[in-house]
């Protein structure tokens, strides 16, 4: 034990304040890319989108995942696609769940339906299907929607609503042709304030990073100095 007290001792304290900086602000992400047949998804993979299509001619794919090394993820593989759609779900520890519909032989001019071939919200998993016509979501801090959808190309969409989420209850419209999908977007509104009946400024993310840093900085010196002191004794 005395050893060791010995050794922390010797170290300069510069370096134990730089190390802690560096591994406060180092950020470890999840899973980062989810490719098949090493080819893309659709839209471009990103872990907050959780619904993706994938178009082949094949009746073999092959999933891969890239992964961080703590993270379980199951999903991973050789698929075959017998008939002309398959769904297939991709589960991260970290991040739940991610839906990849494949299509095989796929021909969207094909599609007499004016309605939405597919349809996703960035952040959000809706779990959509063409014939269902009401969706119901929990907003965050977003301006507005990262909205992606497919449909015929002779069809013309038109979205209303999307942006401007000052309600508690906010509907966003999509158009399709004749059809009409009603995203309801629900929004946590907190309203506080100050003895001078003001509004408190939220702490910016920046901020909340130093303090991080400056408390786990003090600390390790208090603990640095409480280890002098007891080799004094």
């Amino acid at each position: 034990m005395n050893l060791f007290f010995l050794l922390v001792n010797n170290i300069n304290m510069k370096k134990i304040t730089i190390f802690i900086l560096l591994f406060c602000l180092i950020k470890v992400e999840a899973i980062s890319n989810i490719k098949i047949n090493n080819e893309e998804l659709i839209p471009y993979f990103d872990k907050n989108t959780k619904i993706y299509n994938y178009y082949t001619e094949s009746s073999n794919i092959n999933i891969k995942i890239k992964n961080e090394k703590n993270e379980i993820v199951n999903g991973e593989g050789f698929y075959t696609v017998d008939e002309e759609y398959k769904k297939i779900i991709v589960n991260s520890s970290k991040y739940g769940d991610y839906i990849i519909n494949i299509f095989k032989n796929y021909d969207k001019n094909n599609y007499k339906d004016t309605g939405l071939l597919s349809l996703n919200i960035e952040g959000y998993n809706i779990d959509f299907n063409k014939d269902v016509y009401n969706y119901d979501i929990t907003l965050n801090d977003e301006e507005n929607l990262k909205i992606n959808y497919e449909v015929n190309d002779n069809t013309t969409v038109i979205i209303n609503g999307n942006g401007n989420f000052n309600k508690p209850n906010n509907l966003i419209e999509i158009k399709v042709g004749e059809k009409t999908y009603n995203i309801n977007a629900h929004k946590t509104i907190k309203v506080s304030y100050t003895k001078n009946n003001e509004k408190p400024k939220e702490m910016s993310e920046t901020k909340k990073e130093i303090v991080k840093v400056l408390i786990i900085t003090i600390s390790s010196y208090l603990i640095f100095l409480f280890y002098k002191f007891i080799l004094k004794i």
